[in-house]
C-alpha cells in the first residue's frame, strides 16, 4: 500500500512539473511583453497580431493533437511539446522586429497547444490508473507557474534585465529538473485497431457539454484577465495601481482553491463543488457589477476566481472517465472548446462594450456564471468515482 501511494505521489508530482511549464512560460512571456514591445519596436496593433498568431497556432495543435497522440502516444508528444516550449520562449526573447516576434509567438503557440493536450491526457490517465482525484492539484500547478512567472518577470524588470536573459535564467533552472520527472510519465493504455476511426467520430454529447461548460469557465477567466483592470480604472474610479491587482487577486484565489480541490472532491463530490463554486462566482460577479468601491470589486473578483477554480479540472476528470473515450480524445475535445472561450470571448466582449458600455457588456459574464451553475446538474447524474475511490483503498 505504501509503495502504491509512493508511486502515485511521484507520478502525480511528475505530471505537475509539466503543468507548471506552460504556466511559467506563458506568464514570463506576458509579463515581459512591454520589454519585447520596446525591443522589437512593435506598436499595439502588432503586439495584438503577435498574440493572435500565438492563439491561432495553439488552436491548430489543439485540433491536431488527437491524431498525434493516437500515432505516437501522449507521453512521447508531451516530451516533444514541452521541449519545444522551453526553446520557443528564448526565441521570443531574441526577436528584434515585429515580424520575428509574431513568428516566434506562433512557434510558442504550437508548442503550448501540444503540451496542454498531452499534460491533461496524462492527468486523466493518472486518475484512471490510481482511482484518485488529481486534476485540481495539477491545474493548480499551472496557476502557480503563472503567479511565479509574474513575480519573477516583475523582479527582473525592476533590475533592468532584458527579457532574453530573464527567460534563459528561469528556463534553465526549470529544465534542470526535467531528467528526474521524464521517466515517470505514464504509457498510454492499449487501444483497439479501430481507434483511428473512433478519433474521427463526433465526441459523445456528454463530452461536448463538458467542453461547452469549460468554454464558459475560460470565458469568465479571460474577461477577468483582460477587462477587469479596465473596469476598475475607467468605471469604478480606481487608481492604476489598484486596478492592476485584478489579475493577481483572481489568479491567487484560483491557485489556492485548486490546491485543496482534490480533497474537497473526495469529501463533497463534483456536483456540490461545481454548483457551489459557480454560485459563488455569480455572487462575486454581481458584487463587481453593482459595487462602487474598487476594494470590494477586488474581493468580488477573488470570489469569481475561487468559484470557477475547480470546475475545469472536474470537467476534464469526468470527461476522461467516460466509457469508450481515450484520454487524448477527451483532453482534446475539452481543450479545443475551452480555449475557444479564452481566445475569442474577450475580443467579442470588447465589441459589445464599444456599443453598450463596458459595465453592461460584463453582464454577459454574470450570465455565464449562472449557465455554469445550471450546467453543474449534469455532474449529478453520475456519482464521481473520485468521491469514493482513493489510493488507500487500493
Amino acid at each position: 500500500m505504501k509503495l502504491k501511494c509512493s508511486e502515485f505521489a511521484i507520478t502525480r508530482a511528475s505530471c505537475a512539473y509539466f503543468f507548471i511549464g506552460p504556466g511559467l512560460t506563458y506568464g514570463l512571456l506576458t509579463s515581459r511583453m512591454p520589454a519585447l514591445k520596446l525591443q522589437t519596436g512593435a506598436d499595439e496593433t502588432e503586439i495584438g497580431l503577435s498574440l493572435l498568431c500565438l492563439g491561432i497556432a495553439a488552436m491548430i495543435t489543439l485540433f491536431a493533437s488527437p491524431f498525434l497522440i493516437a500515432r505516437w502516444s501522449s507521453k512521447t508528444m508531451l516530451r516533444i511539446g514541452s521541449a519545444l516550449l522551453l526553446l520557443a520562449l528564448p526565441l521570443c526573447g531574441l526577436a528584434s522586429t515585429p515580424f520575428q516576434l509574431a513568428m516566434t509567438c506562433g512557434v510558442f503557440g504550437l508548442s503550448t497547444g501540444l503540451t496542454d493536450i498531452c499534460m491533461n491526457a496524462q492527468g486523466i490517465q493518472i486518475e484512471r490508473k490510481y482511482r484518485a482525484s488529481s486534476m485540481s492539484l495539477l491545474h493548480a500547478s499551472y496557476s502557480i507557474g503563472c503567479v511565479l512567472a509574474s513575480l519573477l518577470g516583475s523582479l527582473f524588470a525592476a533590475f533592468g534585465i532584458n527579457s532574453l536573459l530573464n527567460f534563459l535564467c528561469i528556463i534553465i533552472l526549470y529544465a534542470c529538473l526535467r531528467p528526474f520527472f521524464l521517466p515517470h510519465l505514464l504509457n498510454d493504455p492499449p487501444v483497439e485497431q479501430s481507434s483511428s476511426k473512433k478519433s474521427l467520430r463526433v465526441p459523445p454529447i456528454f463530452i461536448i457539454i463538458c467542453g461547452l461548460l469549460a468554454m464558459c469557465s475560460y470565458a469568465v477567466e479571460g474577461a477577468a484577465a483582460e477587462w477587469g483592470s479596465l473596469l476598475l480604472f475607467t468605471v469604478k474610479g480606481a487608481s492604476e495601481q489598484t486596478a492592476a491587482l485584478v489579475l493577481g487577486v483572481f489568479a491567487s484565489a484560483t491557485a489556492i482553491c485548486r490546491l485543496g480541490g482534490d480533497y474537497l472532491r473526495t469529501r463533497l463530490g463534483d456536483f456540490t463543488i461545481s454548483f457551489g463554486g459557480s454560485l459563488l462566482a455569480a455572487c462575486g460577479m454581481g458584487i463587481v457589477l453593482i459595487s462602487p468601491w474598487p476594494v470590494l470589486c477586488l474581493a468580488g473578483y477573488a470570489c469569481v476566481g475561487a468559484g470557477i477554480s475547480i470546475i475545469v479540472p472536474i470537467l476534464f476528470s469526468r470527461a476522461g472517465k467516460y466509457p469508450g473515450v481515450t484520454p487524448g480524445e477527451a483532453s482534446a475535445t475539452i481543450s479545443v472548446l475551452a480555449y475557444s472561450g479564452l481566445l475569442f470571448f474577450p475580443p467579442t466582449l470588447g465589441a459589445v462594450a464599444h456599443r453598450a458600455g463596458l459595465e453592461k457588456s460584463l453582464l454577459i459574464v454574470f450570465v455565464l456564471c449562472w449557465i455554469l451553475c445550471s450546467g453543474s446538474f449534469l455532474l449529478k447524474t453520475k456519482k464521481s468515482s473520485s468521491a469514493t475511490d482513493s489510493v488507500a483503498q487500493k
